[in-house]
Formats: structure tokens, C-alpha cells, sequence
């Protein structure tokens, strides 16, 4: 099923590039960008197993509701992102 979707959250990721060491560089709708340390869920978790993969993790891409997600189907939604941070979020030019 494939329809448009409108996430009410500002902090929706819009982009994201994988990083060593199991780290993520998200854009966010708002502007903002966080480095999201996904290593301990990674390793903790058997459901993300795959991730552990490099060349698997590094397929992570953005779905629809702002989230990030992988093509066997593991995500994380938009609304949790913020508790991987490692960093404070890179403010927009025009906020700093």
C-alpha cells in the first residue's frame, strides 16, 4: 500500500549518511543534525542483527514517516531518534 504520509513531527529525518562505527548522520526536517551512536542497540538487540554488517548497515535510508530504516525491514521511528544522539544536534546556520 503506498500513499502519502505527513508526519507532524519537525524532527523527521529528511536525509541520512552511515558513518564508522555503526553511527548515522541524520538531517532532520527542522534543520537540526545529530550523529545517533547505534552500535549498543546494535549489539544488545538480536532483532538488528543483520546491522552488524557493515556493508548492511550502510544501505540505511529514510521511509516515508521521517524514520530510518534498512531493506530487511529494521527501522527506528523518527519520534525515537533523539535517544541515540552522541552529540548535541548541529544547529542550521541561521540558529547559530
Amino acid at each position: 500500500m503506498s500513499f502519502p504520509l505527513d508526519t507532524p513531527s519537525s524532527r523527521r529525518a529528511m536525509q541520512v549518511k552511515p558513518l564508522d562505527n555503526y553511527c548515522l548522520r541524520v538531517w532532520l526536517a527542522d534543520g537540526a543534525e545529530l550523529i545517533l551512536d547505534m552500535g549498543p542497540l546494535i549489539h544488545q538487540r538480536e532483532a538488528y542483527w543483520r546491522l552488524r554488517q557493515e556493508r548492511y548497515f550502510r544501505q540505511a535510508d529514510v521511509d516515508p514517516l521521517g524514520g530510518i530504516c534498512w531493506p530487511e525491514g529494521e527501522d527506528l521511528a523518527p519520534e525515537g531518534l533523539e535517544r541515540y544522539r552522541t552529540v548535541d544536534p548541529i544547529q542550521p546556520a541561521d540558529q547559530r
